[in-house]
């Protein structure tokens, strides 16, 4: 069953009405849920597994709605909280773009590349690409650190030095590379200490 197919009452229904029996083949739009529980050995486990995969999806949604439309330059705890909901239990690294509007309000919250446990690889020319698709005018990036230490490694400033060069051809602003925990314990923002 692909749960990023179902609407917010079918994922509800989900989990407040389990059914019976889990679908053999889960899909959701991160897959940290099916890497926590294991392919079930139990029909009772693999209805839990069914039920938390719906409720992560939900959670991610219900967080992106309330982060899209508002400004996360007057608000930048928004953009935090959110991003803290969204990598939670993250077992890999993941790169998330937010597609911000002229006054720098989220259009689209998306991740574009997913990788290993340390390193994930990100290719500027796609980064243009869908700021484009998105008419973005600024974007604000994050990653998650598995490990949990979230400081920005030379790596992660270099990357963004690279994708706002990139960016700045097109005239896209990038006002903030956010690294988070995935565990929630921290949030770091480049921008805010001087990184960016």
């Amino acid at each position: 069953m692909n749960l990023t197919l179902l609407d917010r009452a079918q994922l509800e229904a989900i989990l407040l009405d389990p059914p019976a029996t889990a679908p053999a083949q889960l899909v959701c739009s991160d897959s940290a849920v099916l890497d926590y529980i294991p392919a079930p050995a139990a029909p009772r486990e693999a209805r839990l597994r069914h039920v938390l995969a719906a409720a992560h999806e939900l959670l991610t949604r219900i967080a992106a709605e309330a982060v899209r439309g508002r400004s996360i330059i007057t608000a930048p705890t928004t953009a935090k909280d959110f991003l803290r909901v969204y990598f939670a239990g993250a077992e890999r690294e993941s790169f998330v773009v937010l597609y911000l509007d002229a006054r720098h309000r989220v259009i689209e919250v998306e991740e574009l590349f997913a990788g290993t446990l340390t390193q994930t690889s990100v290719y500027p020319r796609e980064v243009v690409k869908r700021a484009l698709h998105f008419n973005a005018a600024a974007v604000c990036f994050s990653h998650c650190h598995p490990s949990s230490a979230v400081e920005p490694s030379r790596a992660d400033e270099f990357l963004t030095q690279s994708l706002k060069s990139a960016l700045a051809l097109v005239d896209v602003r990038v006002i903030d590379h956010i690294v988070v925990a995935s565990n929630g314990s921290a949030v770091v923002s480049m921008a805010e200490k001087g990184r960016l």
